[in-house]
């Protein structure tokens, strides 16, 4: 007898019981991993794992692997597990061509809107203490985005790019948004509330507004297509543009609080609009098919 489906009859709350417990089990077992690979096989391995240096370029390697298992530790492993053995049913829709080149230009087009919203909420005043998260993870995010060759792209990529893109949309569009709006019975509630957790949980709260902001979006896509492909794919768009931005424009300032920061309203008045107009172009386009 397999294991596929032996939860499917439990109640809910024991399901999200399940749920917490394979993802602190595989948050722990996958760290464990990653620290296993840098004691056995790099050299003064312990003394990169205590010492993290991110002005040594190997120990923030260490920092990406640690990065890579805890994104998949976290999101990806725990989730299919628990939709393997509960038989939760994601949602994987083909999608056209026309649609996915939409979303590829929303997310290109959207960059200048964001990147005001970002400055916008950076000038807003926040406690001391909330904004030590910030300083933290914006001194990795900077050292990570330092990349000295095509080799360092791809490995970023991966980590920053790849592995957030499908495992955050299928922890919070495919299991969190559908479960809520299974409850509440309100699409647009569940995606309020999915963006914003999405946005806390990077605990960079000079950012939450922008994130959030792509958060409603990334439910919206899903909820309209019915297809985790559309915003995983927005999610991977969006990401890369940092870490590419970063490549080619080393040497300038590019971390996720400076990079295009001076942008003009005008410009991110035509952002919006521009976005808006094919999102509803999309919209009518997924609307026809459901149709």
């Amino acid at each position: 007898m397999g294991f596929k489906g032996i939860y499917r009859n439990k109640s809910s709350a024991s399901k999200i019981g399940i749920f917490f417990l394979l993802i602190i089990t595989s948050v722990i077992l996958h760290t464990l991993v990653a620290v296993a690979l840098i004691f056995f096989f790099v050299n003064n391995g312990l003394e990169i794992i205590q010492n993290q240096d991110l002005n040594n370029q190997t120990s923030v390697n260490y920092l990406k692997l640690m990065q890579l298992f805890s994104g998949i530790g976290l999101f990806i492993t725990p989730t299919l597990l628990y939709a393997y053995l509960t038989d939760f049913n994601f949602k994987f829709v083909r999608i056209s061509r026309q649609n996915t080149i939409l979303v590829i230009a929303i997310m290109m087009l959207i960059t200048p809107f964001i990147i005001l919203l970002l400055e916008w909420n950076m000038k807003i005043p926040l406690p001391e203490w909330l904004l030590r998260f910030d300083i933290n993870s914006e001194a990795i995010v900077e050292a990570f985005l330092k990349m000295n060759n095509i080799w360092d792209l791809l490995y970023t990529l991966i980590v920053i790019a790849v592995v957030p893109s499908i495992g955050e949309e299928l922890l919070f569009r495919g299991y969190l948004q559908q479960k809520l709006f299974n409850w509440l019975k309100t699409p647009s509630i569940a995606i309020v509330i999915t963006a914003f957790l999405f946005s806390a949980i990077h605990l960079d709260f000079q950012g939450i507004i922008p994130r959030f902001v792509l958060g409603l979006l990334l439910g919206y896509l899903y909820y309209w297509s019915g297809s985790l492909w559309l915003p995983i794919l927005a999610h991977f768009v969006n990401n890369t543009q940092a870490v590419t931005f970063s490549y080619f424009l080393s040497g300038v300032k590019s971390d996720s609080h400076s990079i295009l920061s001076d942008i003009n309203a005008a410009l991110a008045l035509v952002s919006f609009l521009s976005v808006a107009l094919l999102i509803y172009i999309l919209y009518q386009n997924l609307s026809i098919k459901k149709g």
